[in-house]
Protein backbone atom coordinates (compact mmCIF):
# COMPACT_ATOMS: atom_id res chain seq x y z
CA UNK A 1 0.00 0.00 0.00
CA UNK A 2 3.25 2.59 0.86
CA UNK A 3 4.54 1.69 -2.88
CA UNK A 4 0.88 2.58 -3.97
CA UNK A 5 0.45 5.38 -2.21
CA UNK A 6 3.68 6.96 -3.04
CA UNK A 7 3.56 6.89 -6.65
CA UNK A 8 0.11 8.56 -6.66
CA UNK A 9 1.26 11.00 -4.60
CA UNK A 10 3.95 11.02 -7.08
CA UNK A 11 2.59 10.83 -10.61
CA UNK A 12 0.32 14.56 -9.66
CA UNK A 13 3.41 16.05 -8.65
CA UNK A 14 5.26 15.13 -11.86
CA UNK A 15 2.58 15.82 -13.85
CA UNK A 16 2.02 19.40 -12.30
CA UNK A 17 5.54 20.06 -13.20
CA UNK A 18 6.16 18.92 -16.42
CA UNK A 19 2.96 21.24 -17.20
CA UNK A 20 5.63 24.02 -15.31
CA UNK A 21 7.85 23.37 -17.43
CA UNK A 22 6.09 23.20 -20.92
CA UNK A 23 4.24 26.54 -19.49
CA UNK A 24 7.22 28.40 -18.66
CA UNK A 25 9.11 29.11 -21.78
CA UNK A 26 5.00 30.38 -23.57
CA UNK A 27 5.06 32.63 -20.78
CA UNK A 28 8.50 34.59 -20.97
CA UNK A 29 7.62 34.25 -24.73
CA UNK A 30 4.65 35.87 -24.82
CA UNK A 31 4.47 38.06 -21.16
CA UNK A 32 8.34 39.05 -21.23
CA UNK A 33 11.21 38.03 -18.31
CA UNK A 34 9.80 41.33 -16.44
CA UNK A 35 6.35 40.19 -16.28
CA UNK A 36 7.66 36.80 -15.32
CA UNK A 37 9.46 37.51 -12.52
CA UNK A 38 6.47 39.82 -11.40
CA UNK A 39 4.63 36.98 -11.21
CA UNK A 40 7.27 34.57 -8.91
CA UNK A 41 7.46 37.52 -6.54
CA UNK A 42 4.02 38.16 -6.80
CA UNK A 43 3.30 34.03 -5.72
CA UNK A 44 5.87 34.90 -3.13
CA UNK A 45 4.23 37.21 -1.76
CA UNK A 46 1.18 35.25 -1.79
CA UNK A 47 2.37 32.36 -0.02
CA UNK A 48 3.80 34.25 2.64
CA UNK A 49 0.27 35.02 3.52
CA UNK A 50 -0.73 31.27 3.48
CA UNK A 51 1.42 31.63 7.21
CA UNK A 52 -1.67 32.90 8.92
CA UNK A 53 -3.68 29.51 8.58
CA UNK A 54 -0.59 28.37 10.82
CA UNK A 55 0.02 25.21 9.44
CA UNK A 56 -3.69 23.62 10.37
CA UNK A 57 -4.55 22.75 6.26
CA UNK A 58 -1.09 20.82 5.83
CA UNK A 59 -1.88 18.99 9.58
CA UNK A 60 -4.87 17.72 8.70
CA UNK A 61 -4.03 14.43 7.18
CA UNK A 62 -1.57 13.66 10.16
CA UNK A 63 -4.77 13.79 12.43
CA UNK A 64 -7.25 12.28 9.97
CA UNK A 65 -4.98 9.07 9.72
CA UNK A 66 -4.85 8.84 13.41
CA UNK A 67 -8.65 9.00 13.80
CA UNK A 68 -9.30 6.96 11.52
CA UNK A 69 -7.33 4.35 13.81
CA UNK A 70 -9.52 4.95 16.48
CA UNK A 71 -12.64 5.12 14.63
CA UNK A 72 -13.47 8.66 15.61
CA UNK A 73 -15.29 9.72 12.25
CA UNK A 74 -16.95 12.47 13.78
CA UNK A 75 -13.59 14.34 14.76
CA UNK A 76 -12.31 13.55 10.86
CA UNK A 77 -15.36 15.30 9.85
CA UNK A 78 -14.36 18.46 12.39
CA UNK A 79 -10.84 18.08 10.90
CA UNK A 80 -12.56 19.29 7.35
CA UNK A 81 -14.21 21.39 8.96
CA UNK A 82 -11.70 23.31 10.89
CA UNK A 83 -9.46 23.48 7.56
CA UNK A 84 -12.19 25.12 5.61
CA UNK A 85 -12.82 27.66 8.59
CA UNK A 86 -8.75 28.57 8.48
CA UNK A 87 -8.71 28.83 4.82
CA UNK A 88 -11.32 31.17 4.64
CA UNK A 89 -10.22 33.50 7.44
CA UNK A 90 -6.99 33.75 5.93
CA UNK A 91 -8.07 34.26 2.27
CA UNK A 92 -9.88 37.23 3.24
CA UNK A 93 -7.35 38.90 5.15
CA UNK A 94 -5.08 38.35 2.72
CA UNK A 95 -6.68 39.54 -0.23
CA UNK A 96 -7.51 42.60 2.03
CA UNK A 97 -3.12 42.75 2.26
CA UNK A 98 -2.92 42.35 -1.47
CA UNK A 99 -4.55 45.45 -1.91
CA UNK A 100 -3.13 47.72 0.04
CA UNK A 101 0.68 46.25 -0.75
CA UNK A 102 -0.13 46.91 -4.57
CA UNK A 103 1.19 50.23 -4.78
CA UNK A 104 4.38 49.64 -3.21
CA UNK A 105 4.68 46.38 -5.09
CA UNK A 106 4.38 48.50 -8.47
CA UNK A 107 6.47 51.31 -7.66
CA UNK A 108 9.24 48.70 -6.50
CA UNK A 109 9.60 46.42 -8.98
CA UNK A 110 8.51 49.52 -11.78
CA UNK A 111 6.94 46.71 -14.28
CA UNK A 112 2.94 46.92 -13.81
CA UNK A 113 0.90 49.53 -12.74
CA UNK A 114 -1.03 49.91 -9.13
CA UNK A 115 -4.33 48.88 -10.63
CA UNK A 116 -2.72 45.56 -12.73
CA UNK A 117 -0.57 44.90 -9.54
CA UNK A 118 -3.36 45.29 -7.14
CA UNK A 119 -5.36 42.62 -9.63
CA UNK A 120 -2.13 40.37 -10.22
CA UNK A 121 -2.47 40.42 -6.74
CA UNK A 122 -5.74 39.47 -5.56
CA UNK A 123 -5.33 36.27 -8.31
CA UNK A 124 -2.59 35.13 -6.45
CA UNK A 125 -4.38 35.28 -3.61
CA UNK A 126 -7.14 33.74 -4.41
CA UNK A 127 -5.18 30.90 -6.39
CA UNK A 128 -4.07 29.99 -3.30
CA UNK A 129 -7.41 30.45 -1.33
CA UNK A 130 -8.54 27.39 -3.31
CA UNK A 131 -5.36 25.16 -3.29
CA UNK A 132 -6.39 25.49 0.35
CA UNK A 133 -9.49 24.25 -0.26
CA UNK A 134 -8.69 21.20 -1.83
CA UNK A 135 -5.78 20.81 0.14
CA UNK A 136 -8.66 20.32 3.07
CA UNK A 137 -10.92 18.00 0.38
CA UNK A 138 -7.81 15.79 -0.13
CA UNK A 139 -6.67 15.35 3.92
CA UNK A 140 -9.28 12.51 4.06
CA UNK A 141 -8.29 10.54 1.56
CA UNK A 142 -4.42 10.83 2.32
CA UNK A 143 -4.99 10.24 6.13
CA UNK A 144 -7.41 7.16 5.80
CA UNK A 145 -4.15 5.93 3.14
CA UNK A 146 -6.25 6.03 0.35
CA UNK A 147 -4.42 8.56 -1.94
CA UNK A 148 -4.79 7.44 -5.48
CA UNK A 149 -8.41 8.82 -5.52
CA UNK A 150 -7.42 12.16 -4.15
CA UNK A 151 -3.87 12.32 -6.14
CA UNK A 152 -5.94 11.49 -9.60
CA UNK A 153 -8.43 14.98 -8.54
CA UNK A 154 -4.97 17.02 -8.40
CA UNK A 155 -3.78 15.73 -11.43
CA UNK A 156 -7.01 16.67 -13.14
CA UNK A 157 -7.21 20.44 -11.45
CA UNK A 158 -3.33 20.89 -12.47
CA UNK A 159 -4.39 19.69 -16.38
CA UNK A 160 -7.48 22.06 -16.29
CA UNK A 161 -5.11 25.27 -14.41
CA UNK A 162 -2.36 23.83 -17.89
CA UNK A 163 -5.57 24.17 -20.59
CA UNK A 164 -6.61 27.89 -19.34
CA UNK A 165 -3.16 28.96 -18.65
CA UNK A 166 -2.64 28.01 -22.23
CA UNK A 167 -6.06 29.65 -23.11
CA UNK A 168 -4.93 32.70 -21.74
CA UNK A 169 -1.24 32.94 -22.87
CA UNK A 170 -2.87 32.35 -26.51
CA UNK A 171 -5.35 35.08 -26.19
CA UNK A 172 -3.73 37.72 -24.46
CA UNK A 173 -0.37 38.79 -23.05
CA UNK A 174 -1.36 40.41 -20.31
CA UNK A 175 -0.12 39.22 -16.87
CA UNK A 176 -3.70 40.42 -15.26
CA UNK A 177 -5.46 38.20 -17.46
CA UNK A 178 -3.17 35.08 -16.93
CA UNK A 179 -3.40 35.58 -13.46
CA UNK A 180 -7.10 35.17 -13.25
CA UNK A 181 -7.11 32.43 -15.94
CA UNK A 182 -5.54 30.76 -13.02
CA UNK A 183 -7.41 31.34 -10.46
CA UNK A 184 -10.76 30.58 -12.05
CA UNK A 185 -8.97 27.08 -13.48
CA UNK A 186 -8.10 26.61 -9.26
CA UNK A 187 -11.51 27.11 -8.37
CA UNK A 188 -12.92 24.61 -10.88
CA UNK A 189 -10.32 22.34 -9.76
CA UNK A 190 -12.63 22.08 -6.67
CA UNK A 191 -14.99 20.01 -7.91
CA UNK A 192 -12.79 16.77 -8.90
CA UNK A 193 -11.39 17.09 -5.17
CA UNK A 194 -14.72 16.93 -3.27
CA UNK A 195 -15.59 14.06 -5.51
CA UNK A 196 -12.71 11.94 -4.99
CA UNK A 197 -13.20 12.96 -1.13
CA UNK A 198 -17.12 11.44 -1.68
CA UNK A 199 -15.54 8.28 -3.41
CA UNK A 200 -13.58 7.68 -0.28
CA UNK A 201 -15.96 8.63 2.17
CA UNK A 202 -19.46 8.86 3.11
CA UNK A 203 -21.56 11.67 4.18
CA UNK A 204 -21.57 14.09 5.97
CA UNK A 205 -18.33 15.42 5.51
CA UNK A 206 -17.79 18.25 7.58
CA UNK A 207 -18.71 19.29 11.03
CA UNK A 208 -17.93 22.56 13.39
CA UNK A 209 -14.66 21.49 14.99
CA UNK A 210 -14.65 20.99 18.53
CA UNK A 211 -12.45 22.68 20.94
CA UNK A 212 -10.39 19.55 21.56
CA UNK A 213 -9.73 19.26 17.91
CA UNK A 214 -8.39 23.01 18.00
CA UNK A 215 -6.37 22.45 20.59
CA UNK A 216 -4.77 19.31 18.79
CA UNK A 217 -4.34 20.20 15.53
CA UNK A 218 -3.50 23.52 16.42
CA UNK A 219 -0.59 22.48 18.73
CA UNK A 220 0.86 20.63 16.41
CA UNK A 221 0.34 22.49 13.43
CA UNK A 222 2.15 25.52 14.89
CA UNK A 223 5.32 23.48 15.09
CA UNK A 224 5.20 21.67 12.18
CA UNK A 225 4.09 25.48 10.61
CA UNK A 226 8.28 26.57 10.82
CA UNK A 227 9.19 23.59 8.91
CA UNK A 228 7.08 25.33 6.10
CA UNK A 229 8.40 28.56 6.94
CA UNK A 230 11.63 27.30 6.20
CA UNK A 231 11.14 26.12 2.84
CA UNK A 232 9.39 29.65 2.22
CA UNK A 233 12.83 31.63 3.29
CA UNK A 234 14.93 29.23 1.20
CA UNK A 235 12.84 30.14 -2.28
CA UNK A 236 10.57 32.70 -1.87
CA UNK A 237 12.27 35.14 0.27
CA UNK A 238 15.14 35.16 -1.67
CA UNK A 239 13.66 36.04 -4.85
CA UNK A 240 12.04 38.68 -2.91
CA UNK A 241 15.40 40.00 -1.56
CA UNK A 242 17.13 39.21 -5.42
CA UNK A 243 13.93 41.56 -6.60
CA UNK A 244 14.57 44.40 -4.30
CA UNK A 245 18.21 44.79 -4.06
CA UNK A 246 19.16 43.71 -7.54
CA UNK A 247 16.23 43.79 -9.70
CA UNK A 248 13.39 41.98 -11.36
CA UNK A 249 15.35 40.43 -14.34
CA UNK A 250 17.75 38.50 -12.08
CA UNK A 251 14.59 37.27 -9.81
CA UNK A 252 13.14 36.00 -13.03
CA UNK A 253 16.55 34.00 -13.72
CA UNK A 254 16.57 33.11 -10.10
CA UNK A 255 12.94 31.84 -10.73
CA UNK A 256 13.64 29.92 -13.47
CA UNK A 257 16.70 27.77 -11.67
CA UNK A 258 14.22 27.45 -8.26
CA UNK A 259 11.58 25.49 -10.48
CA UNK A 260 14.04 22.75 -11.82
CA UNK A 261 15.59 22.45 -8.48
CA UNK A 262 12.05 22.67 -6.72
CA UNK A 263 11.36 19.79 -9.25
CA UNK A 264 14.27 17.38 -8.39
CA UNK A 265 13.63 18.42 -4.55
CA UNK A 266 9.92 17.87 -4.91
CA UNK A 267 10.19 14.61 -6.64
CA UNK A 268 12.48 13.21 -4.21
CA UNK A 269 10.60 14.18 -1.62
CA UNK A 270 8.13 12.04 -2.74
CA UNK A 271 9.63 9.13 -2.22
CA UNK A 272 8.61 9.94 1.47
CA UNK A 273 5.28 11.72 0.88
CA UNK A 274 3.18 9.07 1.95
CA UNK A 275 4.98 8.17 5.07
CA UNK A 276 3.61 10.69 7.60
CA UNK A 277 0.28 9.14 7.56
CA UNK A 278 1.06 5.60 7.43
CA UNK A 279 3.71 6.33 10.20
CA UNK A 280 1.52 7.95 12.14
CA UNK A 281 -1.30 4.62 11.71
CA UNK A 282 1.35 2.53 12.09
CA UNK A 283 3.28 3.96 15.32
CA UNK A 284 -0.39 4.21 17.27
CA UNK A 285 -0.86 0.74 16.54
CA UNK A 286 2.23 -0.78 16.81
CA UNK A 287 4.30 1.37 19.30
CA UNK A 288 7.78 3.59 19.04
CA UNK A 289 9.36 0.06 18.55
CA UNK A 290 8.94 -0.08 14.99
CA UNK A 291 10.66 3.41 14.14
CA UNK A 292 13.63 1.98 13.99
CA UNK A 293 13.59 -0.76 11.95
CA UNK A 294 10.99 1.80 9.49
CA UNK A 295 14.36 4.67 9.30
CA UNK A 296 16.50 2.17 8.03
CA UNK A 297 14.05 0.84 5.30
CA UNK A 298 12.80 4.60 4.30
CA UNK A 299 16.25 6.35 4.50
CA UNK A 300 18.05 3.64 2.41
CA UNK A 301 15.10 3.35 0.16
CA UNK A 302 14.22 7.19 -0.17
CA UNK A 303 18.30 8.03 -1.09
CA UNK A 304 18.04 5.21 -3.49
CA UNK A 305 15.84 7.24 -5.70
CA UNK A 306 16.18 10.94 -4.91
CA UNK A 307 20.42 10.52 -4.89
CA UNK A 308 20.53 10.04 -8.84
CA UNK A 309 17.96 12.59 -9.14
CA UNK A 310 19.95 15.34 -7.86
CA UNK A 311 23.01 13.63 -9.41
CA UNK A 312 21.64 13.63 -12.67
CA UNK A 313 20.47 17.22 -12.55
CA UNK A 314 23.20 18.66 -11.20
CA UNK A 315 25.24 16.85 -14.17
CA UNK A 316 22.94 17.94 -17.23
CA UNK A 317 22.18 21.56 -15.91
CA UNK A 318 23.10 23.50 -19.15
CA UNK A 319 21.56 20.49 -21.61
CA UNK A 320 17.95 21.01 -19.63
CA UNK A 321 17.59 24.42 -19.71
CA UNK A 322 18.42 24.84 -23.17
CA UNK A 323 16.39 21.85 -24.05
CA UNK A 324 13.54 23.65 -21.89
CA UNK A 325 13.69 27.21 -22.74
CA UNK A 326 15.93 27.78 -25.62
CA UNK A 327 18.58 29.66 -23.67
CA UNK A 328 19.70 30.10 -20.21
CA UNK A 329 19.02 33.63 -18.62
CA UNK A 330 21.61 35.06 -16.56
CA UNK A 331 23.50 32.68 -14.44
CA UNK A 332 20.42 29.61 -14.22
CA UNK A 333 22.74 27.22 -15.78
CA UNK A 334 25.62 27.46 -12.86
CA UNK A 335 22.68 28.14 -10.50
CA UNK A 336 20.67 24.91 -10.90
CA UNK A 337 23.54 22.58 -10.11
CA UNK A 338 24.63 24.74 -6.97
CA UNK A 339 21.04 24.65 -5.77
CA UNK A 340 20.60 20.84 -5.79
CA UNK A 341 23.60 19.82 -5.01
CA UNK A 342 22.76 22.06 -1.90
CA UNK A 343 19.90 20.09 -1.21
CA UNK A 344 21.68 16.64 -1.75
CA UNK A 345 22.49 16.89 2.19
CA UNK A 346 19.09 18.13 3.51
CA UNK A 347 17.09 15.60 1.64
CA UNK A 348 18.39 12.50 3.58
CA UNK A 349 16.37 14.24 6.21
CA UNK A 350 13.37 13.14 4.81
CA UNK A 351 12.90 9.29 6.62
CA UNK A 352 13.58 11.04 9.84
CA UNK A 353 11.32 14.37 9.61
CA UNK A 354 8.64 12.03 8.49
CA UNK A 355 9.17 9.47 10.78
CA UNK A 356 9.16 12.33 13.71
CA UNK A 357 6.30 14.17 12.59
CA UNK A 358 3.93 10.78 12.26
CA UNK A 359 5.62 10.23 16.00
CA UNK A 360 4.06 13.38 17.12
CA UNK A 361 7.34 15.49 17.61
CA UNK A 362 6.89 18.27 15.12
CA UNK A 363 9.04 20.21 17.36
CA UNK A 364 12.22 18.69 16.05
CA UNK A 365 11.38 19.62 12.60
CA UNK A 366 10.28 22.86 13.77
CA UNK A 367 13.62 24.03 15.99
CA UNK A 368 15.88 23.07 12.68
CA UNK A 369 13.75 24.85 10.32
CA UNK A 370 14.01 28.06 12.51
CA UNK A 371 17.40 27.46 12.54
CA UNK A 372 18.10 27.06 8.60
CA UNK A 373 15.82 30.33 8.01
CA UNK A 374 17.71 32.09 10.54
CA UNK A 375 20.84 31.40 9.39
CA UNK A 376 19.78 31.78 5.72
CA UNK A 377 18.17 35.07 6.05
CA UNK A 378 21.13 36.52 7.94
CA UNK A 379 23.78 34.99 5.42
CA UNK A 380 21.41 36.36 2.26
CA UNK A 381 20.94 39.73 3.69
CA UNK A 382 25.36 40.15 4.66
CA UNK A 383 26.27 38.29 1.41
CA UNK A 384 23.82 39.83 -0.77
CA UNK A 385 25.13 43.49 -0.83
CA UNK A 386 28.92 42.84 -1.84
CA UNK A 387 28.16 39.35 -4.20
CA UNK A 388 24.88 40.34 -5.43
CA UNK A 389 23.26 37.19 -6.76
CA UNK A 390 25.87 34.54 -6.05
CA UNK A 391 25.61 35.92 -1.84
CA UNK A 392 22.29 34.40 -2.13
CA UNK A 393 22.68 31.46 -3.55
CA UNK A 394 25.85 30.71 -1.42
CA UNK A 395 23.89 32.16 1.85
CA UNK A 396 21.18 29.16 0.30
CA UNK A 397 23.70 26.37 0.41
CA UNK A 398 25.55 27.41 3.57
CA UNK A 399 21.96 27.39 5.29
CA UNK A 400 20.91 23.97 4.02
CA UNK A 401 23.62 21.90 4.28
CA UNK A 402 24.07 22.98 7.50
CA UNK A 403 20.53 22.20 8.87
CA UNK A 404 20.81 19.09 7.18
CA UNK A 405 23.28 17.63 8.71
CA UNK A 406 22.27 19.15 12.39
CA UNK A 407 18.51 17.62 12.03
CA UNK A 408 20.14 14.15 12.03
CA UNK A 409 22.23 14.49 14.29
CA UNK A 410 19.42 15.35 16.56
CA UNK A 411 16.75 12.20 15.07
CA UNK A 412 19.62 9.75 15.95
CA UNK A 413 19.61 11.12 19.36
CA UNK A 414 15.72 11.46 20.03
CA UNK A 415 15.32 7.97 18.75
CA UNK A 416 18.51 6.43 20.25
CA UNK A 417 19.60 5.60 16.64
CA UNK A 418 23.46 4.58 16.21
CA UNK A 419 24.88 6.46 13.28
CA UNK A 420 25.70 3.45 11.36
CA UNK A 421 22.11 3.42 10.35
CA UNK A 422 22.46 6.50 8.88
CA UNK A 423 25.68 5.58 7.38
CA UNK A 424 24.17 2.89 5.53
CA UNK A 425 21.21 4.31 4.51
CA UNK A 426 23.28 7.25 2.21
CA UNK A 427 26.89 6.26 1.90
CA UNK A 428 26.57 3.44 -0.07
CA UNK A 429 23.86 5.06 -2.41
CA UNK A 430 25.72 8.34 -2.16
CA UNK A 431 28.75 6.88 -3.58
CA UNK A 432 27.01 5.27 -6.57
CA UNK A 433 25.21 8.38 -7.77
CA UNK A 434 27.86 10.86 -7.58
CA UNK A 435 30.35 8.50 -8.59
CA UNK A 436 28.19 7.41 -11.78
CA UNK A 437 27.99 11.29 -12.40
CA UNK A 438 31.54 12.05 -12.41
CA UNK A 439 32.80 11.26 -16.06
CA UNK A 440 29.09 12.66 -17.40
CA UNK A 441 30.30 15.81 -15.48
CA UNK A 442 33.44 15.99 -17.22
CA UNK A 443 31.28 15.41 -20.67
CA UNK A 444 29.33 18.32 -20.34
CA UNK A 445 32.33 20.39 -19.05
CA UNK A 446 34.09 19.25 -21.84
CA UNK A 447 30.85 19.85 -24.61
CA UNK A 448 29.85 23.26 -22.93
CA UNK A 449 26.69 24.93 -23.85
CA UNK A 450 24.52 24.09 -26.65
CA UNK A 451 23.80 26.55 -29.08
CA UNK A 452 20.48 25.42 -30.01
CA UNK A 453 17.29 23.43 -28.59
CA UNK A 454 18.09 20.02 -30.90
CA UNK A 455 21.71 19.64 -30.02
CA UNK A 456 20.70 20.21 -26.22
CA UNK A 457 17.87 17.12 -26.36
CA UNK A 458 20.26 15.28 -28.16
CA UNK A 459 22.98 16.02 -25.09
CA UNK A 460 20.37 15.67 -22.70
CA UNK A 461 18.67 12.48 -24.03
CA UNK A 462 22.47 10.81 -24.23
CA UNK A 463 23.65 11.79 -20.41
CA UNK A 464 20.20 10.66 -19.09
CA UNK A 465 20.60 6.90 -20.89
CA UNK A 466 24.29 6.80 -20.20
CA UNK A 467 23.56 7.94 -16.52
CA UNK A 468 20.36 5.96 -16.12
CA UNK A 469 20.28 2.82 -17.25
CA UNK A 470 24.27 1.30 -15.03
CA UNK A 471 22.35 3.25 -12.01
CA UNK A 472 19.28 1.21 -12.42
CA UNK A 473 21.52 -2.04 -13.19
CA UNK A 474 23.51 -1.46 -10.27
CA UNK A 475 21.15 -0.31 -7.68
CA UNK A 476 18.66 -3.27 -8.41
CA UNK A 477 21.82 -5.81 -7.70
CA UNK A 478 22.84 -3.67 -4.80
CA UNK A 479 19.24 -3.42 -3.16
CA UNK A 480 18.98 -0.19 -2.98
CA UNK A 481 15.20 -0.05 -4.83
CA UNK A 482 11.51 -1.15 -3.81
CA UNK A 483 10.96 -3.97 -5.35
CA UNK A 484 8.56 -2.71 -7.69
CA UNK A 485 11.13 -0.97 -9.27
CA UNK A 486 13.85 -3.26 -9.71
CA UNK A 487 14.91 -4.80 -13.06
CA UNK A 488 13.82 -8.58 -12.04
CA UNK A 489 17.01 -10.33 -14.16
CA UNK A 490 19.16 -7.84 -11.91
CA UNK A 491 17.60 -8.62 -8.62
CA UNK A 492 19.37 -10.16 -5.29
CA UNK A 493 18.78 -13.51 -4.47
CA UNK A 494 18.44 -12.09 -0.64
CA UNK A 495 16.06 -8.80 -0.21
CA UNK A 496 16.62 -6.30 2.63
CA UNK A 497 14.54 -7.24 5.73
CA UNK A 498 11.20 -5.58 5.13
CA UNK A 499 11.53 -3.85 2.83
CA UNK A 500 8.70 -3.74 -0.04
Amino acid sequence: MLFKNTLAQSSSVFVGYLFSFILAPIMIARLGLDAFGVWAVTGAFATYAGLLDLGISRALARFVAVYDVEGDERRMRECVGLGLIAITVVGVLAAGVAVALAPVLSDQLGVLSTADMRWVSLAAVGIWTFNGYDRTFAAIGIGKREMVPPNVAITVNVTINFVFSLIALALSSSLVVYGYANAAASAGGLLPTFLAMRYVWRAPYIALPSRQVVKDVLSFSLKSQVGWIADLVNFQTDKIIIAVVIDVRAAAAYEIASRVVMAVRSAAVMTVSAMITHAAAEITTAGREVIGGMYKRYLLRSCGLSFPLFALVAVSAPFLLIAWLGEAPGDSALIVPFLTLAYVINITTGAGSTIAMGAGHPGLVSVNAIIVAALNVALTIVLAGPFGLWGVVGGTFIAVSFGGLWFNARFLRLFKLPLRDYLAGTLPTGVLAFGLAIPLAIFTIAVGTPSDRLTAILCLAGVTIAYALPYWLIATRRGFLPRQLEFRPFRPDEQVEGVT
